[in-house]
Formats: structure tokens, C-alpha cells, sequence
């Protein structure tokens, strides 16, 4: 047993024997987690090195998180004109044989119109999650709400077939004339403001949402740095866009071309079946193609400015690459700055253990044998 005259002998063992244990278990709890220590504090001098390479490291990794997601979201958007302009050549295309004089395909022009059309508008309320790419900052509000609103605008005519037109060009009897197409088609406003009417219609009347039509919606950018952002907004009201739906719009809903205002050939006439070829007359046709001209030329226009746009979309996303790859190298810097500072040698700090653990255990054994050192113990011996 422990006796006074070996007391601070045997405390001062002790505390040596604790000295051990927390060594032991540093050397444990580095080697579990790969860290010298688990509090800045216990870096002492590298403690201010150390939190700035991780602040701008955290930096780092929020600006590479916004240049993925404004790529995935230039992707989308990329995709989406690209689909917009592939749709609007394919209808030109068909247009060409309306234009060449094949007149029933009018038909199925119309119908390929109608479906582009709605496929259009679908592509302009792309979303990324829930938001809408081609609304600006007011991202939560579908772009365009296509509630007929424009089809209501543009109106109908449907001449009566018994007496398609009068002596004198009279304006003909309609079954239904409504609308813009119904004055058109009556000879109430000549071709030339039928035209204005539709190139000049408010944004509001297409569908387009509150925040589009007034302005108020605001930029779309993402940022790259502490200073810097780029810009990627494409709204969808942009002048490429609207002007394919503004000319499909037309296109679904006017009427053929022996519907089209216009005289027949024979003045004396007072019906299709009395009148002489061509048919339809050729002043419909002249009405007709005039309309169907300044539609094709709409949308060829809006394919260009809609190249232009994702030429600059795809400007952007190159520009961010550029910076998402320097930022790979630098992280790989400040990993490797904190790595120095914060990690530890595990082959060396390995070896430091086993050395505490030999130390501990010959410890134990001493403090063992000296607490059980008595004189019936010792003559024993």
C-alpha cells in the first residue's frame, strides 16, 4: 500500500499518468478524423491561416454552385429557343408550298400552326424546378397565359358560300365575321391595316403576365465573384418570340384563300360559280399572299433574332465555364493550404501513439508494482 512518506511519490505518478492518457487519446481522436486538432485554438500559430483559406474556400464552392445552376439553366433555356426556332423553320418550310400556289395545303398548314403554336408557348414557360427561365427576376409568374384572348382579337370570317362576292365589290354576306378577320374579310379595313392591326397588338392581349407587359420584372444574372455577375435573361416577350406567336396566331385563324377579300375576276359576276378563272380571283389570292408574305417574313426575322439570343446565352455560359475552371485550380490551392495546416502525418502520428501506448503500459506497470510494495512483499522477493 501507499504510505505518507511516498504520497507525493505516488501523486506525482498519477499526474504523469494522466499527462499519458490525454496524449493517448489525442493521438487516438487525430488519427480517427485525419485533424490535428478539433478547435481552431489548437492550431495556435496557423489559426488565422487556416480560417482564411477556409473562408475563401467557402466562397469558392457558393460561387461554382451559382455558375452549375445558371448553366443548367442556360442549357435549358438554349434548348428551348433552339426548339422554338427548329418549329418556326419547319413551318416556313411548309409555308413555301402555300406561297408556290398549292392551296390545299392551306390546311394543313393551318393545323401544323395551330400545333406549333401551342408548342411555342409551352417552350416559353419552361421551368427550372418552379422557375419559370423566360419570366426575369419575377420567376414564380408563368411568362405567357394563353387564355384566347388574341384568337378573341383576331376574330373570324366565314363568307356566305352562295354569294362569296357582288358586282362593284360589295362586301360579301358573311355566316360569321368577327373580330379584326371579320372586318378584313368584308372589306372593311383594306389588307395593309389588317396587318398593322395584328403587328401592332398589345402584349397583353398575347397572354404575356403583368410584370412582361409593363417592365417591372427585372434582370436574371448570376454571380461569379465579389464583384463581378453576368447577365442571362431572355424574356419572354423578347422581340423573337413574340413575333412568331403573333404571326402563327394570324396564320391558325385566317381564312383560306377564296375566303380572302377581294373581287372576283368577272365584275358581273355575283358568285364563285359564275366567275371566270383563276380561282380563287386574283385579287383574293394578291389580299391572301400579301397576308401569308408578311407572316413568313415575320418569322424568319424572329428565327434571326432568336439566334442572336442564344448566341449571347451561349457567350455567357462560356465565359462562366472559364471562371468555373479557374476556380478548380484554386480550390485545389486552399485545400491543400488547410491540408498543411489542419491534417496531420499519419504514419508519423501512428508511430507517436504506439509510443505513448509502450510509455502508458510500462507506466502502469511501475505505479502497479510500487503501490504493492510492502516489506512482507519485498523480503518475499
Amino acid at each position: 500500500m501507499t504510505g505518507i512518506s511516498n504520497l507525493g511519490q505516488a501523486l506525482d505518478q498519477i499526474s504523469r499518468l494522466k499527462s499519458q492518457q490525454i496524449t493517448l487519446d489525442r493521438f487516438s481522436t487525430q488519427i480517427a478524423t485525419g485533424k490535428k486538432t478539433q478547435q481552431f485554438s489548437g492550431l495556435e500559430g496557423d489559426n488565422l491561416r487556416s480560417q482564411r483559406a477556409r473562408a475563401d474556400l467557402n466562397a469558392i464552392e457558393q460561387y461554382t454552385t451559382n455558375i452549375k445552376n445558371a448553366d443548367r439553366r442556360i442549357n435549358l433555356m438554349v434548348s428551348s429557343v433552339q426548339q422554338i426556332a427548329a418549329q418556326a423553320k419547319t413551318l416556313t418550310g411548309a409555308m413555301t408550298s402555300v406561297q408556290g400556289g398549292d392551296l390545299p395545303d392551306f390546311d394543313t398548314t393551318q393545323q401544323l400552326a395551330t400545333d406549333v403554336y401551342d408548342f411555342i408557348i409551352d417552350l416559353i414557360n419552361t421551368k427550372d424546378g418552379e422557375r419559370y427561365l423566360f419570366a426575369g427576376s419575377d420567376s414564380s409568374v408563368k411568362p405567357i397565359d394563353d387564355q384566347g384572348q388574341y384568337d378573341t382579337y383576331l376574330g373570324t370570317f366565314v363568307p356566305d358560300g352562295t354569294n362569296l362576292a357582288a358586282p362593284g365589290n360589295v362586301n360579301p354576306p358573311a355566316l360569321v365575321a368577327a373580330g379584326f378577320l371579320g372586318e378584313w374579310g368584308q372589306g372593311n379595313i383594306t389588307t395593309d391595316e389588317f396587318i398593322d392591326a395584328y403587328t401592332t397588338v398589345n402584349e397583353t392581349v398575347l397572354g404575356y403576365s403583368t410584370s412582361l407587359v409593363s417592365g417591372s420584372t427585372g434582370d436574371v444574372r448570376v454571380r461569379v465573384d465579389e464583384n463581378s455577375d453576368f447577365d442571362y435573361t431572355l424574356l419572354g416577350n423578347t422581340d423573337g418570340m413574340k413575333e412568331i406567336i403573333v404571326a402563327l396566331g394570324v396564320l391558325k385563324n385566317m381564312p383560306p384563300p377564296a375566303s380572302a377579300p377581294g373581287a372576283l375576276n368577272d365584275p358581273t359576276a355575283i358568285s364563285a360559280g359564275s366567275d371566270i378563272p383563276p380561282f380563287p380571283s386574283e385579287d383574293k389570292q394578291a389580299n391572301f399572299f400579301a397576308v401569308t408574305n408578311d407572316i413568313m417574313n415575320k418569322i424568319v426575322q424572329a428565327v434571326d433574332k432568336l439566334e442572336q439570343e442564344e448566341y449571347r446565352l451561349e457567350l455567357v455560359r462560356a465565359q462562366t465555364a472559364i471562371i468555373k475552371d479557374q476556380y478548380i485550380y484554386e480550390r485545389n490551392s486552399l485545400q491543400s493550404v488547410i491540408a498543411d495546416v489542419e491534417d496531420i502525418d499519419l504514419t508519423e502520428t501512428v508511430a507517436k501513439l504506439q509510443q505513448v501506448q509502450i510509455g502508458l503500459e510500462a507506466s502502469f506497470s511501475v505505479t502497479a508494482l510500487i503501490s504493492d510494495l510492502t516489506l512482507v512483499n519485498f523480503l518475499g522477493r
